[in-house]
């Protein structure tokens, strides 16, 4: 099952390790919290990581074709569709995590609380998409032999 989910192609296996850079980058500034002198830094690098994950995972869902699905049905959908529960997840998390980056630079003194939304919103739709596509694999796999 999870080769089949992660490990199938390169696409999918770089959305992987990304994945868990992502996590594992979450969980370490939670850990170690009281040591961060350099909150802008560390609110930086989840933006980035965040950026380049849904990068792949986008490509490794075929978003984009669900995107030219919804505009002219010319080419098979991906994934998930383009109005999809998982799509507006993503999109407004998205939102959101850019425009606390942004309201991080010019009020610092909420950089530490800002970062910690920011974590949040990204464990949830990290999550939520990765349950949503173990659910869709098992509900039709069919779906994964179009990937």
């Amino acid at each position: 099952m999870f080769k089949a989910l992660y490990w199938e192609n390169p696409h999918m296996v770089l959305s992987t390790l990304l994945l868990g850079a992502n996590i594992g980058y979450l969980l370490w500034a939670c850990a170690r919290k009281a040591y961060i002198q350099k909150w802008g830094w560390s609110i930086l690098l989840p933006i980035l990581l965040h950026g380049v994950f849904w990068y792949f995972a986008n490509i490794r869902d075929g978003y984009s074709n669900s995107i030219v699905h919804a505009i002219d049905g010319s080419t098979e959908m991906g994934l998930f569709s383009a109005n999809s529960v998982q799509s507006t997840v993503f999109w407004l998390a998205s939102i959101v995590i850019w425009l606390l980056g942004i309201l991080a630079i010019f009020k610092p003194q909420v950089r530490k609380h800002a970062f910690f939304i920011m974590v949040t919103l990204n464990i949830f739709s990290m999550g939520f998409i990765e349950a949503s596509r173990i659910w869709l694999y098992h509900a039709t796999p069919i779906r994964f032999t179009l990937l």
